[in-house]
């Protein structure tokens, strides 16, 4: 006959206790407050650059209207100011100077007061490719930094 073993019998803990998620609870919580201001400067940088792209284009679009049409006039810029974007909440308003539009143009991108971007500045970029943001201005890449 084989001899069988007594196993003894342990109580082995299940689950996890109030302690221990409080711990986690606030890692996460301190992970979120350190990574949020980062996220948060990261999403108004990625608007201020698609209102640059989108003013390189408006840009272009002048350009192209005025060898088109061979002159400078309010014409060229019919429909490329107003709101941007044109779907969803409205950030920047884009106006034109002078009135009337001359060979030395500006585009001026205002952010809309109460919108995430309303303390970012002002961004401008005129016809000899000056681009400014606030009262800081360049033709290189410090535009969006």
């Amino acid at each position: 006959m084989p001899i069988m073993l007594d196993r003894p019998t342990t109580s082995s803990q299940q689950g996890i206790t109030l302690v221990e998620i409080m711990i986690v609870v606030a890692i996460i919580g301190v992970l979120a407050a350190i990574a949020y201001p980062g996220y948060q400067s990261y999403i108004i940088k990625s608007k201020r650059t698609d209102m640059m792209s989108e003013m390189q284009n408006i840009a272009t679009q002048i350009q192209t209207n005025k060898l088109s049409q061979g002159s400078y006039s309010n014409d060229l810029v019919t429909g490329l100011g107003g709101n941007y974007p044109a779907q969803g909440t409205t950030l920047y308003q884009v106006t034109f100077t002078p009135d009337p539009l001359t060979s030395n143009w500006t585009i001026i991108a205002t952010p809309e007061a109460g919108a995430q971007i309303a303390t970012d500045g002002t961004l401008s970029l005129d016809y000899q490719g000056t681009k400014c943001r606030s009262t800081t201005c360049s033709t290189g890449d410090d535009w969006n930094e």
